[in-house]
C-alpha cells in the first residue's frame, strides 16, 4: 500500500534548481535517511511532501485517508493552555470524531434507529483507527520520553523555555500516531536518554518515516532507506546511511572511470582526425569522426563531487606523559556545580565529558584550559603542555576581522599559507574576506577547525564540535581525531562521535564527576542495564511490547539462527568492503601512473565486487527486519 507517490517532483528557486524529476514512493515500513549538504533542499523536499511547499512541477499523490505529521526544524510549541491540552488539542481529526460521537450517542438515546446505531458504528471505527482509545497514553509516554516529568503536564505553555517548547513540538508529532512522520533535526535539545528514547520510537514507527537529521547513530539505527540530494538530483538507496555511503562511493567511482574512459577516447579520435583528415588514412579519420559524434551525442557526465573540508590536526611536541592532575578540585563560578576527585589525565587518554545541559562541562574545559580560575582547589597541567580548544559557542569568532585577518592574526602563516589552508576549509576566493560575524554556524565552524589544525595543541579541549556541521565533515572530523595521536577532552552529543573516539567516560552527576574506565558504548549499555533492574518488575511489562505467553524453543532458535546469518553477512560486508578499498588504492596509483591496462582490470574487479556488495547489502537488510519484527514480537 502506498501512503505517498511523488510523480516527477522539482523544485527550484529562480535560476537555481533545487532537485528536478524525483519520482518514488512511501509504503508502511519505510524509514527514510533524506541526506545532502546544507542548502540543497532536504527541508524544501519535507514541505513538499507534508503540502506545505508547493513543487515547481510534478505532484505528490496522497493515500486516501494518509495522515502526515510534519516536525519542522525550527518548531516550537504555542499557545497558553498547559502542556497536556495543546498537545491533546493537536489532534483536530480526532476531536472532530469525538465531538461527532456525543452527538450521535444523543441521537441514539433519543431516537434509537438502525441508521442511527450504523453512524454511531462508523464513528467508533473512525475514533478507533485515529487511536482515541490511546491518545492520552500516547500524550503522556511521548512527554515522558522528550524529558518531561508528570507533573509538568499542567505547566502553561508560555512558560516553557525555548528548548522546552522544542521537545514538547517533538512530543506531539510523535504522538499524533500519524501515518507519514516527517521530522526535521528533531534530535536537538534532547539528551543521552532523550536520544536512546527516540532511537527507540522511530525503529516502531509501523508508518513511514522521513529523517532529516546530522546524527549519524540515528539515522545508522533507525532507517532502512536513503534519499540523497546532490547535484540538483535526488538519488534513492535501498539501504540505510552507512551503507548508502559505500554505494554512493562504488557507483562516484564507477561513473569517473567510465567518464575518464571516455574522455581518453574521444581525444585519441580527435588526435587520428587531426593528424589523418587529409592524408592517406582519411577514411579511417572519416570512421573516427562518426564515432567521435556518437560519444558526443551520449556523453557520459563527470560524477558530481561535493566539496569536502580537509583537516589534519597536527599535534607538535609530545609533552610528559602526566597531561594533568587535579587535587581538591571544584568547577564553578560563584559556587560550586560539581567536585572532581583526585585523578590524572595521561598521555593519549580520550575522555568524553557527559552530563545534563548546564551542569558545567563546558566550564571544565575551560578551567583546564587555563581561561577559567578554579573556584575550590587546583588542576594543573604537564610538562610541555600545550592545550588547543574548540569552542561551542564561537565567540572568538564573533568580531569585525576578515576570515583571512583572523588566520592570520592567530597563527604564524604568511598570507599565501592560510589562503591554501582557507581553501582546505571550503573558503575561496573572496570569501576569505568575509567578516567572522557574518559567517553562518557552519562557516564558522570550519574557521574554528582551521585554527585548531594548525594551533599544534597536545592536549585538544572539544566543545560540541559536530554542532553546524554537515554528515561529511562529521566524517571528516571523526576520521582526524581518530588519528590524532594527543590527549583528547571532549564535550559533545553526537553518539557516533563518541563510539568512535572516547576510550573512558566523566560523568557529571549529582554535583560530582565520575570516571568510568570504558568506551561509550559500554558506557550507555551498563547504564541501561542498571535502569532496567532498577525498574520495578510491573513497570518494566508496560514498557515492553511482549507477548501473553513465553516464546517456544523453536522460536528461541529462529531467532538465534537468525541473528546468527545477520552477524555472518556482517561479516562477508566487512571482507568485501576491504577488497573494495584495496583496489580503490591500486586504482588511485594506476591513474596516477596512466597504466590503462592496469585500470581496466581494476575496473572490472571493481565492478564485480561492487555487485558482489549490493547482493550481501540487500540480504542484510532483508535479515535485519526479521530480527527486528522478531525482537519487537518477543521477549
Amino acid at each position: 500500500m502506498s501512503l505517498l507517490q511523488l510523480d516527477r517532483v522539482t523544485k527550484w528557486y529562480g535560476d537555481r534548481t533545487l532537485f528536478a524529476g524525483f519520482s518514488a514512493q512511501l509504503a508502511p515500513g519505510d524509514r527514510i535517511a533524506l541526506i545532502g549538504d546544507n542548502g540543497t533542499g532536504k527541508s524544501t523536499l519535507l514541505g513538499i511532501l507534508a503540502e506545505e511547499i508547493e513543487p515547481s512541477e510534478g505532484h505528490v499523490q496522497h493515500g486516501a485517508g494518509t495522515r502526515i505529521s510534519h516536525l519542522p526544524q525550527v518548531a516550537r510549541l504555542e499557545g497558553g493552555a498547559s502542556l497536556y491540552e495543546e498537545l491533546r488539542g493537536a489532534f483536530t481529526e480526532l476531536q472532530e470524531v469525538e465531538e461527532q460521537l456525543r452527538g450521535s450517542e444523543r441521537t441514539l438515546s433519543e431516537k434509537p434507529t438502525d441508521r442511527a446505531a450504523v453512524q454511531y458504528e462508523e464513528l467508533l471505527t473512525a475514533y478507533e483507527r485515529l487511536g482515541g482509545y490511546t491518545a492520552d497514553a500516547r500524550i503522556r509516554a511521548a512527554l515522558a520520553g522528550v524529558g518531561f516529568a508528570a507533573e509538568d503536564l499542567q505547566r502553561s505553555v508560555a512558560s516553557l523555555s525555548g528548548g522546552e517548547r522544542a521537545r514538547a513540538a517533538l512530543a506531539r508529532a510523535l504522538a499524533s500516531a500519524a501515518d507519514v512522520l516527517l521530522l526535521d533535526e528533531p534530535t536537538n535539545h534532547l539528551d543521552f536518554d532523550g536520544l536512546d528514547w527516540l532511537e527507540a520510537e522511530l525503529s516502531a514507527v509501523r508508518g513511514a518515516l522521513v529523517l532529516v537529521s546530522h546524527d549519524r547513530h540515528l539515522l545508522d539505527r533507525t532507517t532502512n532507506r536513503t534519499w540523497e540530494i546532490s547535484g540538483g538530483r535526488i538519488r534513492g538507496y535501498r539501504v540505510g546511511y552507512t551503507h548508502s555511503r559505500r554505494l554512493r562511493n562504488a557507483d562516484r567511482l564507477r561513473q569517473r572511470l567510465q567518464f575518464d574512459k571516455q574522455q581518453a577516447e574521444a581525444e585519441e579520435y580527435r588526435e587520428f582526425i587531426r593528424r589523418h583528415r587529409a592524408g592517406q588514412k582519411h577514411r579511417q579519420a572519416k570512421d573516427r569522426e562518426r564515432k567521435l559524434a556518437r560519444l558526443e551525442e551520449n556523453p557520459v557526465e563527470a560524477p558530481h563531487e561535493s566539496r569536502r573540508i580537509a583537516l589534519d590536526i597536527q599535534m607538535g611536541e609530545q609533552g610528559g606523559r602526566r597531561v594533568a592532575a587535579t587535587q581538591g578540585f571544584a568547577v564553578g563560578f560563584d559556587r560550586a556545580l560539581f567536585r572532581v576527585p583526585e585523578l590524572v589525565l595521561e598521555r593519549g587518554d580520550r575522555v568524553a565529558i557527559i552530563g545534563a545541559n548546564g551542569c558545567g562541562k563546558t566550564t571544565l574545559l575551560r578551567t583546564i584550559a587555563g581561561e577559567h580560575a578554579a573556584i575550590e582547589g587546583t588542576v594543573s597541567l604537564g610538562r610541555s603542555i600545550r592545550p588547543a580548544m574548540f569552542r561551542q559557542t564561537q565567540d572568538q569568532l564573533l568580531g569585525d576581522k576578515t576570515v583571512l585577518a583572523t588566520l592570520l592574526d592567530r597563527t604564524d602563516l604568511t598570507p599565501e599559507e592560510a589562503r591554501g589552508l582557507l581553501g582546505r576549509f571550503l573558503f575561496a576566493g573572496d570569501d576569505v574576506f568575509k567578516r567572522t560575524r557574518d559567517l553562518s554556524g557552519g562557516e564558522r565552524s570550519r574557521v574554528a577547525l582551521a585554527l585548531l589544525s594548525v594551533m599544534r595543541g597536545n592536549l585538544l579541549l572539544l566543545d560540541e564540535p559536530t554542532n553546524h556541521l554537515d554528515l561529511a565533515s562529521q566524517d571528516v572530523l571523526e576520521q582526524a581525531l581518530t588519528r590524532y595521536e594527543g590527549t583528547l577532552l571532549l564535550v559533545s552529543h553526537d553518539r557516533a562521535l563518541l563510539e568512535a573516539v572516547a576510550t573512558q567516560i566523566w560523568q557529571v552527576q549529582a554535583g560530582e564527576l565520575r570516571v568510568h574506565s570504558c568506551g561509550f558504548e559500554r558506557f550507555r549499555a551498563g547504564q541501561r542495564a542498571s535502569d532496567e533492574e532498577q525498574t520495578p518488575p510491573s513497570a518494566r511489562s508496560r514498557t515492553r511490547s511482549t507477548p501473553a505467553s513465553a516464546p517456544s524453543v523453536s522460536d528461541k532458535r529462529d531467532r538465534r539462527r537468525a541473528a546468527e546469518a545477520l552477524q555472518a553477512v556482517e561479516e562477508r560486508i566487512d571482507a568485501v568492503e576491504q577488497t573494495l578499498d584495496q583496489i580503490e588504492r591500486h586504482l588511485l596509483i594506476a591513474t596516477r601512473e596512466g597504466d590503462a591496462a592496469r585500470i581496466a582490470r581494476l575496473g572490472a574487479a571493481h565492478k564485480e565486487a561492487s555487485e558482489t556488495l549490493n547482493v550481501h547489502i540487500a540480504e542484510w537488510g532483508k535479515l535485519a527486519s526479521e530480527c527486528e519484527t522478531q525482537a519487537r514480537e518477543g521477549p
